[in-house]
């Protein structure tokens, strides 16, 4: 009597014929897609999550409703429980929230060297400081640039500045938006001239590129080709990402570093032998960032001085 009673159930009782045309229209999109499993999912899965988020639950059963046709009812235990942890801002605006919220978890699952289940321990932690849907969005945002999805580093800098400082430092290490956007490899410890990252692998070992890549800035942008194909590339302290883009016509560089053919890197007055970057194939440089290739292997290395 109790479940029955339930937000959840209520919810589905009283939209059940609507339910159920959705579910005819998925399953025909979708042969796949089992009823009996769908139903299992529902009550595993949808209704705890109506049931803590409180609100309206009908508003919140039909966006929790979309979202597992979208994925055919398959959603991750990590989704569920970011959903469950921030169910009261679920309840604020549902759509929008568990939208969000898929959408970044799924960047954060299907990208390497991400951390998907540390975004969602810092949220349960932190999103407790906010206190509207708009400032737990923008530190959702941030937070899953600061856990590794490097090619929101933009748009997450867009956002940071209405971050309370404590929670831009817990993220970055810096309460200065500035600072951050000034330096991609600012760290509270600088160590000079180092080696900060390495980015790409052979295709046939599960990475990106065919052949060793080679480097160069279009537009001010870096990019990278194996020959074949073509990717903007995003790196800084928090991650690396390789998107694929169209053909980028290579610009005539004025580089702030310089590169001899031994490895020796030099940027304003200090140097460091790197000898594994001698013989380098491609490099490109742009503020504190350097981005070398070498005929040997099919990563990109970067070296920084912070």
């Amino acid at each position: 009597m109790e479940e029955l009673s339930s937000p959840f159930h209520r919810a589905l009782a009283a939209n059940r014929d609507r339910y159920n045309a959705q579910f005819r229209l998925a399953r025909h999109r979708s042969r796949n897609l089992d009823a009996n499993a769908f139903l299992k999912h529902l009550q595993d899965f949808v209704g705890p999550i109506v049931d803590a988020a409180g609100g309206d639950p009908v508003e919140v059963t039909d966006a929790l409703v979309d979202l597992s046709f979208a994925t055919n009812g398959r959603m991750s235990a990590l989704l569920h429980k970011i959903l469950l942890d921030q169910a009261r801002f679920l309840a604020m605006e549902p759509r929008r929230v568990s939208v969000a919220l898929a959408n970044a978890l799924h960047h954060l699952e299907s990208q390497p060297d991400t951390r998907p289940t540390a975004w969602v321990s810092f949220l349960f932690h932190r999103s407790k400081l906010v206190d509207t849907v708009d400032a737990f969005l923008d530190l959702a945002a941030v937070a899953a640039w600061g856990f590794g999805l490097a090619a929101l580093r933009e748009s997450a800098l867009a956002v940071a500045a209405r971050l309370h400082p404590d929670l831009l430092w817990a993220i970055t290490g810096s309460q200065d938006v500035e600072q951050v956007r000034a330096d991609p490899w600012w760290t509270a410890y600088p160590k000079g001239l180092r080696v900060v990252r390495k980015l790409g692998a052979f295709r046939g070992f599960g990475g990106t590129f065919v052949r060793p890549p080679t480097v160069f800035l279009s537009r001010g942008l870096l990019h990278a080709t194996d020959g074949e194909n073509t990717w903007r590339v995003y790196a800084d302290i928090h991650g690396g990402a390789l998107r694929k883009t169209e053909h980028a016509t290579p610009e005539v560089q004025s580089p702030t570093f310089t590169l001899s053919r031994d490895g020796v890197v030099s940027l304003n007055g200090e140097s460091r032998a790197l000898p594994q970057l001698a013989g380098a194939s491609s490099w490109a440089s742009f503020g504190n960032t350097l981005a070398v290739t070498t005929p040997w292997t099919h990563s990109i290395t970067f070296v920084a001085q912070s």
